[in-house]
């Protein structure tokens, strides 16, 4: 088959976690299918500048057309729509203005996307929330696949995205509280789908790379993978490690890898080692004795599998629906609600090494059994099969 995938970041060296998803299943699928992906030029997504060069690239052989951004995301007029829209009554303009602003705005990309209808049997569009897919999609409808990534925020509550979640050919989540929380808020049971969870493409780990010796690690440290960010959980994760090392002395660090767009104490027990490639990622989770999610919202936590991967327990944020069910069916880790149960569970994982390994082994036979290439490749075969062009509707 013919199939594209229209993201709005895409490259090696683009850290999101559904863009990731975007990037592996594409190379996945390009084994069996021709593949060809439609993105935006930004790199960053706080305001969407244009960094990758305009035109088609290659990115592991599969052609990479991307489009400039014709307004930057400007935080300050975001914000204030935001505020129209979340805080009251608000119009149906005033949501697809808050999709405007929200961006990346592309136009030249909707017009790619509609002059290559005819090229393509199916269009894989990510994520919902963001102008290509919103403004995109509608032009393919017909042979559009949805990978929505929802997290149980209040835009999965506007009226303009539960048109859109209707609207697809078909819908891949990446886990089934996702899948359940869509179609609560927009009742498109009725649209084909399926759980497709997510292969892992990591490296083996390169020989003699020492993570702890890289940058002068003594003590055991909880180790957090990814943007740095409020809405990320980061603040309170700060709060409650600062007051964790105060009320128990622990000697323990917390080791943060990723790009920060919020401030990070200036604390001894507190180290940021910035972007890490794959290579170094696998060195920190083997490194680590425990990898800690604050995120409240997230639809697949992709860092979680991968520190299960490694053998790893996880700490996660028990007010994210999604962490805390990935935990209760892996075996993987455990989850705290508030300051009191992260420091109590924080130490059980610290104190007791029979726990962390026995946790860990559980995550791991866990991602072996359920997120392998293999059971990606079948669920995918299945779908597509019922989704192709020509194929029957569904019953």
């Amino acid at each position: 088959m013919r199939l594209a995938f229209v993201v709005q970041r895409y490259g090696t060296e683009v850290g999101g976690g559904a863009e990731t998803h975007c990037r592996w299943l594409a190379e996945r699928l390009a084994g069996r299918h021709e593949v060809e992906v439609f993105a935006t030029r930004a790199l960053g997504y706080i305001d969407w500048a244009d960094s990758y060069p305009a035109g088609t690239s290659s990115v592991a052989g599969i052609p990479v057309h991307r489009y400039g951004v014709s307004r930057p995301r400007s935080g300050k007029r975001f914000a204030s729509i935001s505020r129209a829209v979340f805080d009251g009554p608000h119009t149906r303009e005033e949501e697809e203005a808050w999709v405007r602003a929200n961006g990346p705005e592309s136009p030249a990309l909707l017009g790619a996307i509609a002059d290559a209808r005819d090229r393509f049997d199916l269009f894989f569009f990510y994520c919902y929330r963001y102008y290509q897919s919103y403004f995109g999609l509608p032009l393919v409808r017909d042979r559009a696949v949805l990978v929505p990534t929802a997290e149980e925020d209040e835009a999965i509550r506007l009226a303009a995205f539960q048109e859109l979640l209707r609207m697809p050919r078909g819908i891949l989540y990446l886990t089934h509280e996702e899948r359940a929380l869509v179609e609560e808020a927009s009742g498109n049971s009725a649209v084909r789908n399926a759980v497709i969870g997510s292969g892992l493409s990591l490296p083996a780990g390169q020989e003699g790379l020492d993570f702890r010796a890289s940058h002068g690690l003594r003590s055991p440290f909880l180790l957090y993978l990814g943007r740095i960010d409020r809405n990320k959980g980061c603040g309170s994760l700060f709060a409650y490690f600062q007051r964790f090392l105060q009320e128990t002395g622990a000697d323990v660090d917390l080791v943060l890898a990723g790009a920060a767009v919020l401030p990070i104490p200036d604390h001894p027990r507190i180290l940021h080692v910035g972007f890490l490639s794959e290579e170094e990622k696998v060195a920190a989770l083997q490194a680590a004795h425990v990898l800690v999610m604050p995120s409240p919202y997230e639809s697949l936590s992709m860092v979680l599998l991968e520190a299960w991967r490694a053998a790893k327990p996880v700490l996660v944020n028990g007010r994210c629906r999604v962490l805390t069910e990935q935990c209760l069916r892996s075996g993987g880790g455990l989850f705290y609600d508030g300051y009191a149960e992260f420091r109590e569970a924080a130490r059980l994982l610290l104190d007791l090494p029979d726990l962390r390994e026995a946790l860990g082994r559980q995550g791991k036979e866990y991602v072996d059994r359920e997120h392998s290439w293999d059971r990606v490749d079948a669920v995918m075969s299945e779908f597509l099969e019922g989704v192709a062009p020509g194929a029957a509707p569904r019953a």
